[in-house]
């Protein structure tokens, strides 16, 4: 019997203690709730932001670089109302076609005008104070329209032995833009999306839509451009071709060192048999000649214009004058 008391004894002063901690903590929470309702049922003023908004812009006119995008003010409420709108930001919605004249290209609003956009966000009657600028100044930048080259994106991998004959052809090569003044002066040509091709071996023709990454500009005319290039097999041909002296005086005699060079070049297989030496013609310019170290660059005074990646070996002929 005496353990049994014991135990009781024990249990009671357990449940005791949780039930006065229990207490403590109701009376804790109750006075905290009072001490909010207290604190925040007072007014308070404080710094809000709000947005602006552009909306309802003609469709020939287009939002200048650098307008305002956001004002702050001094707003006087209660602390719930404080705390309500730091959550939901107050917005300002500026109907610019209200206000935009196509004879000038900026409009103002009064300070009066923002205060009543700004107190549109309120439910009732909030005291707002110190807007941080005096009057709203909106800039718009007429439509206009501007031609500019198209410039083809490619990724074009080609089957061995293939090559491009010449560079792509853009039809039309141009387009039209329309957009902001102040924004198209600086664009000078357009991309189209990536014409992505592998193992190529055949001629390319391809509709290919233009690039609309830039959001400045409005409207793109027209929006498919056809692009074409010209691939044919290519094989390798050389010559080994005699040097030829210009501009050298009358009166002297020189001897070159080689006195003909080695020339390798590119030529699709359809071309080939039409490529002869007769084809090139291969000089130095003795008034260009390197005085100090007695040397000569040769170069073509003529060839073919279906020759690709004309090389010369070696670069430079060096000479001897005879006296």
């Amino acid at each position: 019997m005496k353990l049994k008391k014991t135990a009781m004894t024990k249990g009671f002063f357990k449940n005791g203690k949780n039930a006065k901690a229990k207490r403590l903590l109701f009376f804790l929470i109750v006075a905290t709730i009072f001490w909010v309702l207290t604190k925040f049922s007072r007014e308070f003023t404080s710094t809000m932001h709000t947005k602006i908004e552009y909306v309802n812009i003609p469709e020939t006119a287009a939002l200048a670089e650098n307008n305002t995008k956001e004002i702050t003010f001094d707003l006087t409420a209660n602390g719930f109302e404080i705390l309500f709108y730091k959550f939901k930001k107050p917005k300002i919605e500026v109907q610019v076609g209200e206000f935009y004249s196509n004879e000038e290209n900026s409009f103002k609003l009064s300070k009066t005008e923002l205060l009543r956009m700004v107190s549109a966000n309120f439910n009732r009657n909030l005291a707002i104070n110190n807007l941080s600028v005096d009057e709203l100044d909106v800039r718009l930048d007429p439509i206009i329209l501007k031609k500019i080259k198209v410039i083809p994106k490619t990724d074009i991998q080609y089957k061995v032995g293939f090559k491009a004959v010449d560079s792509f052809v853009v039809t039309p090569d141009s387009v039209t833009i329309s957009g902001p003044s102040g924004s198209l002066d600086k664009i000078k040509s357009i991309g189209t999306d990536l014409i992505s091709l592998k193992n190529v071996e055949k001629n390319i023709s391809e509709s290919v839509k233009i690039s609309t990454r830039n959001k400045e500009i409005v409207s793109i005319k027209p929006n498919t451009v056809k692009v074409k290039l010209e691939v044919a097999e290519f094989s390798q041909g050389k010559f080994s071709l005699p040097v030829e002296v210009i501009n050298l005086p009358p009166d002297m005699e020189i001897k070159l060192v080689p006195k003909s060079v080695t020339v390798t070049f590119d030529v699709s297989v359809n071309d080939f048999t039409k490529i002869t030496k007769e084809s090139f013609r291969l000089v130095c310019d003795y008034s260009k000649r390197n005085q100090d170290e007695n040397f000569m660059l040769p170069f073509f005074e003529k060839s073919p214009d279906n020759v690709y990646n004309v090389v010369i070996e070696p670069k430079k002929v060096d000479f001897f004058i005879f006296k």
